[in-house]
């Protein structure tokens, strides 16, 4: 999964200006301009800015315990990226067991990069597949429809009720 990419496409769903991603001609990465010309090369704190400069408020976090599970959840991302992708829906699967976001009661930056994430893993997967992780499908069908995000990354489709047993 490349990071850089993944950022470009958040800033493209919060309608955070094209203008602060600046391609380096002297290597295929991306770096992140902020308003104030500061230049951010890391996962984490250009995300941490997407999300600031959104229009939506609390997106990082209303709270210091929020913003710290923000910043948690984001090395996560960063650190399971290039991890089996089942292991990982096990895992978020039984997080989500009781929750409908990844930090407090509300949609963030945080459930939007794990969406792009997961999106290419969870849009192959079978039916039977998503029925196995219901947790992350629940969540996952919650944030395509809070994303607005259908021009780049077309909605999953989810079985309205269960196939398997």
């Amino acid at each position: 999964m490349d990071l850089t990419k993944l950022l470009i496409n958040a800033g493209r769903i919060l309608n955070v200006h094209n203008q602060y991603f600046v391609a380096n001609p002297n290597s295929q990465s991306v770096n992140l301009i902020t308003q104030d010309g500061q230049e951010l090369k890391c996962f984490v704190p250009a995300a941490l800015y997407i999300g600031q400069v959104s229009s939506k408020n609390g997106f990082i976090g209303s709270t210091k315990e929020e913003q710290a599970s923000v910043y948690q959840w984001l090395e996560y991302c960063l650190l399971k990226s290039q991890s089996q992708s089942h292991e990982i829906l096990k895992e978020l699967n039984i997080y989500l067991q009781d929750k409908v976001y990844f930090v407090g009661n509300k949609f963030t930056i945080v459930d939007l990069i794990m969406y792009l994430c997961l999106y290419e893993i969870f849009s192959r997967l079978s039916f039977h597949d998503k029925e196995v992780y219901f947790n992350v499908s629940r969540w996952c069908r919650q944030v395509q429809n809070e994303a607005c995000a259908e021009e780049m990354y077309p909605k999953i489709c989810f079985a309205k009720t269960k196939l398997y047993t």
